[in-house]
């Protein structure tokens, strides 16, 4: 009777069901109007928000996602980990050919149709050509593996572990990254506002000189000077102006935004001289950082890879069950049917220095992902302090700048007024005014420095994240 066995398949489809991923969502692109999410446009420019550009960032970078997919790899890797304790199941299809007198005989044997005709020598020595259909359903299970099953699990979990940790070390590298590039892009903003004032201030006193000049109450040397200086100003504004369309272009970059038009900081620089440290400051909490944690998951994978090493010296024990399908005609066929059942031993006692090798090799470079642990949460307590110094710095910094800045400001009024009525030269007034523009723009530097610095103490791990809101 002949018979298929095109049921058999009937499992395997199963088991592919079962484990074929879920169709992923569909993406939608990003829209252009996602520049409204980090601001809004005024005066063809772009004014964007600090708290919202690292939101987007957050959710649409592209290196931040990128370490998403990562971090699913490992999460895979140690999923597939599991086949040293599940069973693996096989369902395989062959054809023979053959004039072999042994083999064509077996194949008639194995379909059992063999006869006493067969045995007549004559047939036996020469058989022809014989066709031999097999389709075979075979199941693999590891009983005893030496301990590489258990190892290869607990590292390759590990592994997992410092993925995740990888992962958040990412979003919090975009987090800084993004806080340093909307800083840059304040600092450049009020760069800007300091210089337009200085320019303006500048075109006042080129006015007023020439006015006194035609008065034959200054010399033509005055007004050169004013202009001289007025000149040098400009020129700083085009570079302030051309720092602030890299530090707009920087956060396009980190937030995938697609917009022509120029970004600029909406803040309040009044507003950002408010200082304050976080209540709770670690600087030996920077080894709890997620990357440092991501290291000990690391070198805790290369101690359970000594492990596996070692299993290859031990004994294997595995079992198989199959069953085959034989026909000579068919290559579905289900003629005669047979099943084997065996467990095999096997134990590789020396393989050429081989196993002694591996041994080594994963031993040391467990030790070497333990020095690279205790330097690295050393380094980690280093950096938190000197993130937690250099908050401080700042802060202070802050303080001494903007008393700086009301008496340069004084200063500039009180010369201005003595000018006007010949008690100070230009030089004079415009020696005073330079040190007005170098105190404004150094409180906007130790403003930046300040607000940067916050963002490193939870960068670095001196402060808890979130304590910088």
């Amino acid at each position: 009777m002949k018979r298929t066995i095109s049921w058999l398949f009937l499992p395997l489809a199963v088991l592919t069901l079962a484990a074929a991923p879920a169709a992923p969502a569909e993406t939608t692109a990003v829209p252009d109007s996602s520049w409204a999410r980090i601001g809004e446009i005024r005066s063809d420019t772009l004014y964007v928000s600090r708290n919202k550009v690292i939101a987007l960032a957050l959710e649409q970078n592209e290196m931040l996602a990128a370490s998403g997919a990562m971090r699913d790899a490992a999460g895979a890797d140690a999923q597939g980990a599991l086949r040293a304790f599940l069973p693996q199941v096989q369902l395989g299809s062959f054809f023979l050919r053959s004039d072999d007198a042994l083999n064509s005989f077996g194949y008639t044997l194995q379909n059992r149709v063999v006869t006493q005709q067969d045995f007549d020598p004559r047939v036996l020595n020469n058989p022809g050509e014989t066709n031999h259909f097999v389709s075979r359903l075979q199941l693999l299970q590891p009983i005893f593996n030496g301990g590489m099953g258990i190892n290869g699990k607990q590292a390759a979990n590990a592994m997992s572990r410092a993925a995740e940790y990888d992962h958040e070390r990412a979003r919090e590298t975009i987090r800084y990254n993004t806080v340093q590039a909307f800083e840059g892009l304040a600092l450049a903003k009020a760069f800007e506002d300091v210089m337009v004032a200085a320019v303006a201030s500048a075109e006042g006193h080129v006015k007023q000189a020439r006015s006194m000049v035609d008065a034959e109450m200054a010399t033509e040397a005055d007004l050169l000077q004013a202009k001289v200086y007025l000149s040098g100003l400009q020129q700083q504004l085009i570079e302030v102006r051309n720092m602030m369309a890299v530090a707009g272009e920087n956060i396009k970059l980190l937030t995938a935004v697609d917009i022509d038009l120029p970004l600029a900081a909406d803040i309040n620089l009044e507003g950002r001289t408010d200082l304050f440290l976080p209540a709770e400051l670690d600087s030996l909490a920077g080894g709890e950082r997620s990357d440092i944690m991501a290291r000990r998951e690391q070198a805790d994978a290369a101690g359970q890879m000594v492990g596996v090493a070692q299993g290859t010296m031990l004994p294997h024990v595995n079992l198989s069950l199959q069953r085959d399908f034989y026909s000579q005609d068919n290559v579905f066929g289900d003629d005669a049917r047979s099943w084997t059942l065996g467990v095999y031993a096997t134990w590789d006692i020396f393989k050429g220095m081989e196993n002694i090798g591996q041994i080594r090799k994963a031993k040391a470079q467990k030790r070497a992902a333990q020095h690279m642990v205790q330097f690295e949460t050393r380094q980690a307590r280093v950096q938190a302090t000197e993130a937690l110094l250099s908050a401080q710095a700042a802060q202070e910094k802050v303080v001494v700048a903007r008393g700086a800045v009301d008496a340069a400001r004084e200063g500039l009024r009180i010369v201005t007024n003595q000018y006007r009525e010949g008690l100070a030269s230009m030089v004079n007034l415009l020696d005073t005014q330079a040190a007005a523009i170098m105190a404004e723009g150094n409180l906007v530097q130790a403003v930046h420095d300040y607000q940067v610095g916050m963002a490193n103490l939870e960068f670095s791990g001196a402060a808890p994240q979130g304590a910088e809101q």
